[in-house]
């Protein structure tokens, strides 16, 4: 049985198609990456499996149910960030709030609460990071206690919905490698539009613009993305070249 599993999904918004026709399966362990251009349907999908919206035509299941019965499961990391900058909170005290609604409020933590918040900073490289200031944080830095508050209730399955839009290359090499360590206890759904973090961590790339096709990582080329697209796109291979102080570009 697919971990998730949708099939002939139609959804529109004020009557506008969104997506057409969606199938899509995803197996246990797996770490897929969905890109596609802004509007094309990324996010909505990804809403569809939290079962935050629910489709006009065609089934979503996750674990077997109903999206919405099993969201415990699930780990989510929004495209937006769901704390203020402003806020005086520390790093550890945001991935605390990941256990909103087990019993505790800030301040009031158990001892086992702290230590599970710890873990899921240091599985993201990021225990250092535990007593400072959430918004004196970078951009990268930020991410990773995000994405360790969408993991500290220990989810199946994580979605990241634009997990490397406020890294640096090589922050979002590192942050991709981590998520890849994840594996195979924990399923990877990873939205981007950034071309350049498609790296070989991922398994099988689901590519859509209303409509989706899915393609091994490995057959994603310019001729493909331009299609895809619409247009011609610069794609930007952050790998191993970063390590001398280098990018190589794809046309």
């Amino acid at each position: 049985m697919a971990l998730i599993d949708i099939k002939g999904v139609d959804f529109a918004y004020n009557g506008r198609p969104v997506l057409t026709g969606v199938d899509l399966s995803v197996a246990q362990g797996e770490f897929l990456a969905l890109v596609g251009p802004n509007g094309g349907g990324k996010t909505t999908l990804v809403k569809l499996v939290l079962g935050l919206i629910t489709p006009q035509k065609g089934s979503v299941r996750v674990f077997g149910q109903a999206p919405v019965k099993v969201r415990r499961r699930m780990g989510y990391l929004p495209q937006h960030a769901p704390v203020d900058p402003g806020f005086p909170v520390s790093a550890l005290e945001v991935v605390l709030m990941g256990l909103m609604g087990s019993g505790s409020g800030l301040g009031l933590w158990r001892r086992g609460q702290r230590q599970a918040a710890l873990t899921a900073l240091d599985k993201l490289e990021a225990a250092d990071l535990a007593g400072r200031s959430f918004g004196r944080l970078s951009g990268g830095q930020r991410q990773r206690v995000l994405i360790a508050r969408a993991l500290v209730a220990g989810p199946e399955l994580l979605l990241l919905d634009e997990p490397t839009a406020a890294v640096d290359p090589r922050g979002g090499v590192d942050l991709m490698n981590i998520l890849a360590g994840l594996q195979p206890k924990v399923t990877v759904v990873l939205v981007t539009h950034d071309l350049g973090f498609v790296s070989p961590a991922v398994s099988r790339v689901a590519c859509i613009n209303q409509s989706l096709s899915i393609h091994p990582t490995q057959v994603i080329n310019g001729s493909l993305i331009s299609e895809l697209y619409g247009a011609p796109v610069r794609m930007v291979r952050h790998d191993h070249d970063l390590e001398h102080g280098g990018h190589r570009h794809h046309e």
